[in-house]
């Protein structure tokens, strides 16, 4: 053999050696830094709009306990549900309540439909019927929120979201404002879109909306309105356990109709936010901020003068332990589209879940709302209440649930003050 074929022969030897050693140190170092981060370090987080956040979205949203039917490329799940539901003063009125009982069929539909590999396209519909016993004339239909059909799709650090939103509340009491009618629906409409820049440290979010409230039966409630709305936030990431940043918004809201007597207001607001979980079993949500609702065309006669004043948002969720958990959401918001229009709305609400029993799953909480109309009218009302729930599995496609929740309501005018009595039963069956 040549000295020169000796020599090449050592030196792979020599450097195949060194290599093996290399890679053994660099697995080894490897495992040492994922053990590590297992252990409370800060662990590599995964993009929003990453490809494999993306699939992990899409794989967990088509799981078989949320899809079971497939239709060509899209998969389906179905349920149904029935609720019953007694009412002691349907009309919220404090001189002569009346009590009807209420059976509500409903259905419910999730699709999937994945497009590509990256991108899929959602809806998810629920759609009822209400009959009134004794007052048939306030049978009516409704959408329930949470109904959309929105188009996800990712381009590089991007996730955009394309969504229509739509519902048609006819729950009387979930609105804070309605006095002395049961006749009363409004259509809510949404359109828009949200944009995510995930720089991994750095998260932007951008997103417009088109809103519109309609009211479909009621007569006498708020006039009907459009809301252009755009917002903006940009955040940074202290780990994967917290992120704060700054956020703000503006919108123009048009309002049409006899009973419209502004016809045009803006808004805009600015603020900080803060998404924290310190702990496994605590999480933190918390926003404040500066917000302005001012006027613009008006009536003549009318003197409505801009509202300015703080918002602010809290949300806690603590696991005490395996028997308790309790979830704590209050702050102050500007709202357009109740009964009673725009309103100055604080409220509270403490709501414990008990996990004593096997099968049986208990819920208490008390609510605290205290509102107040902005520039049109000069209601100021508080409504207060404790609820409870019980909830059951039947079978494994069927619950049952159990639901009581009582109402206070005092208001600085008189005769818009009501107490009321609410015990709904409901039977859901997934297919």
């Amino acid at each position: 053999m040549k000295l020169g074929d000796v020599f090449l022969c050592t030196a792979r030897k020599l450097a195949r050696a060194h290599a093996q050693r290399w890679f053994g140190t660099a697995v080894a170092g490897l495992v040492a830094i994922l053990h590590s981060q297992g252990l409370g370090q800060e662990a590599v987080r995964m993009s929003l709009a990453g490809e494999a956040a993306a699939e992990a979205r899409r794989s967990a949203a088509l799981r078989p306990e949320y899809y079971n039917i497939r239709f060509g490329p899209t998969a389906w799940s179905f349920a149904a549900g029935l609720d019953l539901e007694g009412n002691d003063n349907i009309r919220f009125d404090a001189r002569d309540p009346e009590a009807d009982l209420t059976v509500r069929p409903q259905l419910t539909s999730r699709m999937d439909w994945r497009i590509s590999d990256r991108n899929s396209l959602n809806l998810a519909l629920g759609a009822g019927y209400s009959a009134y016993l004794e007052h048939p004339e306030l049978n009516r239909f409704f959408v329930a929120p949470g109904s959309e059909l929105a188009l996800d799709f990712y381009a590089g650090d991007f996730w955009i979201n394309l969504h229509e939103r739509l519902a048609i509340t006819e729950n009387a009491y979930q609105d804070p404002t309605v006095v002395g009618t049961a006749d009363y629906s409004q259509l809510q409409n949404n359109a828009g879109m949200t944009t995510t820049w995930d720089l991994n440290k750095l998260v932007f979010r951008l997103g417009y909306d088109h809103a519109n409230y309609f009211e479909l039966t009621g007569g006498g409630g708020p006039p009907d309105g459009a809301s252009e709305i755009a917002s903006l936030s940009g955040g940074y990431r202290f780990g994967p356990e917290m992120e704060t940043g700054l956020e703000s918004g503006g919108g123009l809201t048009r309002y049409n109709g006899a009973l419209a007597a502004i016809k045009l207001a803006t808004d805009w607001n600015a603020g900080v936010f803060l998404e924290s979980q310190p702990t496994e079993h605590v999480h933190l949500r918390a926003r404040a901020g500066y917000t302005l609702y001012s006027p613009g065309e008006s009536e003549a006669h009318l003197a409505a003068e801009e509202f300015t004043g703080i918002y602010a948002r809290l949300a806690l969720n603590h696991r005490l332990n395996q028997f308790v958990e309790y979830q704590l959401n209050g702050g102050r918001s500007i709202s357009f589209g109740f009964f009673a229009g725009t309103i100055d709305l604080y409220d509270a609400t403490l709501q414990v879940r008990w996990h004593l029993f096997q099968k049986i799953s208990v819920g208490t909480w008390f609510g605290f709302e205290h509102g107040s109309q902005v520039l049109i009218g000069t209601e100021t009302f508080d409504r207060f209440g404790p609820g409870l729930s019980l909830e059951r599995p039947i079978t494994r496609r069927m619950s049952a649930s159990l639901r009581y929740q009582y109402y206070q309501r005092q208001s600085n005018i008189p005769g818009d003050d009501y107490a009321v009595n609410i015990v709904t039963m409901n039977f859901a069956f997934r297919l």
